[in-house]
């Protein structure tokens, strides 16, 4: 009997040990994957989506785009109408454990940049377009070149040039433009973007360098510097003349146009903001922004409608005219 009950409280020692490494192998096997641990944070003012993640997470910078969207969803109380860019004071935020096994979501249209300095490559283009870098040399420009740092840009009379940069950002360099490319950096804590638009029209796409706190955007002119934080728009200046399809604009000043989201500029007068929509002319260096409405052609071409429209219009205004004209000279004839 001695024997029996020995055997049993063996047989519930080890029954119990068996189980204890079974939840020890399956809290292993989940721990890598899971933390159940819970993380609150109270937003405070002057505070970004953004900059939250980056404090937080900084060792998964890849990982920063799914981060945000996990956050936006398990609290949607926080951010209105799901917008990262609108974040609201005051409220608690249920932070998220991150795995080291998540993956970011790839881009659609992969780009491999050569180059150790590559920050850029040419994925559309026509007429004349070339490069001549910090050491003087000279290069044409076709789809899939690449760009560098140091690099100015010029586009022709009827050239056009499209960038895709490495943090995703588009520029379009329109015709008779000139550009340099004076700093371009994708680092964790160091993001950096400076360009100079010399001359022409540029219009631009940010992408990921300028949204977060940290970010360094720039873009100079030689009439005024502009500051983005994640948005497009359009520049032109001093190119009073157009070119391919463009209009003339009869001013050397600064035109531009918010297409999506807000940007800083500031020159010698002060500093302006300017939001989705609204459009501005700076006339000179030491002029202020002024209000303006931007008729088709400034920024791009003459829409095809228009061309046709102003082609009819001049017809209708000669048949208009003949009869006058032929009246006149016949007037002109008789009377000699």
């Amino acid at each position: 009997m001695h024997k029996i009950s020995v055997q049993s409280t063996l047989f519930k020692n080890s029954l119990s040990w068996l189980l204890l490494l079974c939840l020890f192998i399956s809290f292993s096997a989940t721990a890598g994957k899971f933390n159940t641990q819970k993380r609150y944070l109270y937003i405070q003012p002057g505070q970004s989506i953004f900059s939250i993640v980056k404090v937080l997470y900084p060792d998964q910078q890849t990982q920063w785009p799914v981060i945000i969207k996990k956050i936006i969803r398990i609290n949607p109380h926080a951010f209105i109408g799901a917008d990262a860019t609108r974040i609201q004071a005051g409220e608690r935020l249920e932070l998220p454990a991150v795995s080291s096994n998540i993956k970011a979501p790839s881009s659609k249209q992969t780009v491999i940049f050569k180059g150790p300095q590559s920050v850029g490559q040419v994925i559309k283009k026509r007429g004349k377009t070339f490069a001549i870098s910090n050491k003087k040399v000279k290069r044409e420009l076709e789809i899939s070149s690449e760009i560098f740092v140091g690099d100015r840009i010029f586009t022709g009379v009827k050239g056009f040039i499209r960038l895709n940069m490495i943090d995703e950002a588009k520029i379009d360099l329109r015709c008779n433009s000139e550009m340099l490319i004076e700093y371009y950096q994708l680092l964790r804590g160091g993001n950096r973007s400076v360009i100079y638009l010399i001359k022409g029209s540029i219009k631009k796409i940010t992408g990921s360098i300028g949204k977060m706190a940290d970010d360094i955007y720039e873009l100079h002119t030689p009439l005024a510097t502009v500051g983005v934080r994640g948005t497009e728009y359009a520049i032109r200046v001093l190119q009073a003349h157009g070119c391919d399809g463009s209009v003339d604009v009869n001013s050397n000043g600064l035109f531009v146009k918010v297409n999506k989201g807000a940007i800083d500029i500031e020159n010698n007068a002060g500093k302006v903001a300017l939001n989705t929509g609204d459009a501005a002319l700076q006339a000179d260096e030491n002029s202020r922004l002024k209000a303006i409405e931007v008729r088709d052609g400034v920024f791009d071409e003459v829409k095809a409608e228009e061309k046709k429209s102003h082609f009819f219009g001049s017809l209708l205004w000669l048949i208009w005219l003949a009869p006058v004209i032929y009246g006149l000279r016949k007037a002109a004839k008789n009377g000699s």
